[in-house]
């Protein structure tokens, strides 16, 4: 990765040069995302206001790992947590999505690979890259694993690629929250 991450222009912008290659990394998660955090089809669902102001039927979690870890129950109750989820839960995933597709605007849109983000857009990115890592670390089992053991991952493992763009994302989060912080 040739990157030097987010650095603060100005009082309200926030710049990154990605390399072509970071760039298609970026958007091939951005668009997994964007795919995987689409909408359940909501069968079940009779009332026409309930669905405009997106309460659905869908009170289980999802069943997929990774989406699951993306929308994760709000409480330990289950009843409490099913309840929450049918008022949030598509709200949550239309939030997910736009910050992929932003992500995936900026990126498929950079004039050299730059990308110049105002403070909102700089937020999105956060959630964005933070989705994308909550993804790769399920895929990588980070909860039962130590960091030591996927640093010694073989240079084969298809899994040691993941665990490189896992510690890059968190490098680029880790460098644009910085940015937003930086006052001077």
């Amino acid at each position: 990765m040739t990157s030097e991450g987010f650095k603060r222009h100005g009082s309200n912008s926030y710049v990154a040069e990605f390399a072509e290659n970071e760039r298609e990394i970026l958007i091939n998660l951005a668009e997994q995302i964007i795919e995987l955090l689409a909408e359940r089809v909501d069968h079940g669902h009779e009332d026409p206001l309930a669905a405009m102001v997106g309460i659905t039927s869908h009170d289980a979690p999802p069943e997929d790992e990774v989406l699951h870890r993306l929308l994760p129950n709000a409480y330990q109750d289950q009843v409490d947590s099913a309840e929450f989820r049918r008022y949030t839960e598509s709200t949550l995933r239309s939030k997910k999505q736009a910050h992929a597709m932003a992500m995936r605007m900026y990126l498929k849109s950079a004039k050299d690979g730059t990308v110049d983000l105002d403070h909102d857009s700089a937020n999105a990115w956060l959630g964005g890259v933070n989705d994308m890592r909550l993804a790769l670390g399920v895929r990588l089992n980070v909860q039962e694993r130590t960091s030591d053991e996927l640093e010694l991952l073989a240079p084969d493992d298809p899994l040691r690629g993941v665990y490189i763009v896992y510690g890059w994302l968190g490098w680029l989060q880790e460098g644009l929250l910085a940015a937003l912080m930086d006052e001077s």
